[in-house]
């Protein structure tokens, strides 16, 4: 239980920090208006909390490093998203990528490669779903929403397929919550517009927070 709290405590202070730092990206991409996303605060409490609970669920396991990797730059990205309805692929693509090493390391200090392959291809196959999503839907889902959905894909296939199809049913429904009432109260004529990257990061974490 010590041992546990301090995990905890050390994740949240560097949580804070990481979040400190983030905030510099998501001012570059946040409006002036938008001064809640735009200050350092908000970003640096938010990114600790998310991995204060990461340490509490994982504490002393390798995957802590990449899911604390995908998770530092997947706030600043979901901030963005909410407030100018856009993931910048300057930031997604190489999130992905990192997570991705990150997590190829510990399979192969592990020398267990199958949640690595699974994860490998539950990111592209989330990715193919996402396209094919965009192509339907004739530009609904924008070129940064794709490496958002691998990242989902990723971090939750390393558990395992469930948990993917999980993550997205939970990201869908969180969406669909907030798009109801955003349409009832919307004071322009169209379709209400609702960023989904926040909800897919969302959907990951409670999954790995069920079943890692």
């Amino acid at each position: 239980m010590v041992a546990s709290g301090w995990w905890v405590v050390a994740a949240a202070a560097a949580g804070l920090g990481v979040g400190a730092a983030a905030s510099t990206a998501t001012r570059s991409f946040v409006s002036l208006k938008r001064r809640w996303a735009r200050s350092g605060w908000f970003g640096a409490a938010l990114t600790g909390v998310v991995f204060a609970v990461l340490a509490w669920r994982l504490a002393g396991r390798g995957e802590l490093v990449a899911f604390g990797l995908a998770a530092g730059v997947a706030i600043p990205l979901g901030i963005i998203d909410w407030c100018e309805h856009r993931l910048p692929r300057v930031l997604a693509w190489p999130q992905l990528g990192a997570t991705a090493l990150a997590l190829a390391s510990v399979a192969l200090v592990r020398n267990t490669p199958e949640p690595g392959l699974r994860a490998l291809a539950a990111a592209a196959a989330a990715m193919v779903f996402f396209l094919l999503l965009a192509l339907a839907s004739g530009g609904g889902v924008g070129a940064g929403d794709l490496p958002a959905a691998g990242l989902v894909g990723l971090v939750t296939g390393w558990i395992d397929w469930p948990h993917v199809a999980g993550a997205l049913i939970a990201a869908s429904v969180l969406a669909l919550v907030v798009a109801v009432p955003a349409r009832q109260h919307r004071t322009h004529p169209g379709p209400a517009t609702v960023p989904f990257g926040p909800f897919l990061f969302c959907g990951a974490l409670l999954m790995v927070l069920v079943g890692a």
